[in-house]
């Protein structure tokens, strides 16, 4: 298979804003304190997580003519903000913990799914989702300054 290059550029505008222009969609990201104007980075980040999995989800269940009649999730994160503000702390900078439960009505021959294959459709879900992936596993992240 071929790999997929993803890529965004971001513009660092007035206060905290950042903008991108992504295919044809221009995404905002802000701070609630700021301008307001768009979900903040941790936001923005569990939203990608939640988008993965949904998006995966449809992929799976059209592999395995399950009907999904809807699938919602619910995302809490935790983090503790000390590491972020330059503070000192035993725990990660990132998120300690995201907890994620799937409202889920499923058939498949016109049968509901039982909670067991409903957790198994999940599993198969959150293994192939690329952001759950990266998140379970080490990637290599390289910076530079220009």
């Amino acid at each position: 298979m071929p790999e997929k290059s993803v890529e965004v550029n971001t513009h660092m505008g007035e206060g905290w804003k950042i903008t991108a222009q992504v295919r044809d969609h221009q995404l905002v990201i802000d701070q609630p304190t700021a301008g307001n104007e768009g979900a903040n980075p941790l936001e923005t980040f569990i939203f990608s997580l939640a988008g993965c999995i949904s998006t995966i989800a449809r992929m799976v269940a059209r592999e395995q003519n399950i009907t999904l009649n809807h699938f919602d999730l619910s995302i809490k994160a935790q983090l503790n903000t000390a590491g972020l503000l330059g503070k000192a702390t035993d725990d990660p900078v990132g998120f300690k913990h995201i907890d994620i439960t799937v409202d889920m009505d499923a058939t498949m021959n016109q049968e509901p799914l039982f909670d067991q294959q409903k957790n198994e459709f999940l599993d198969t879900v959150c293994h192939r989702c690329p952001v759950h992936d990266n998140l379970l596993k080490p990637t290599l992240v390289t910076h530079q300054a220009s």
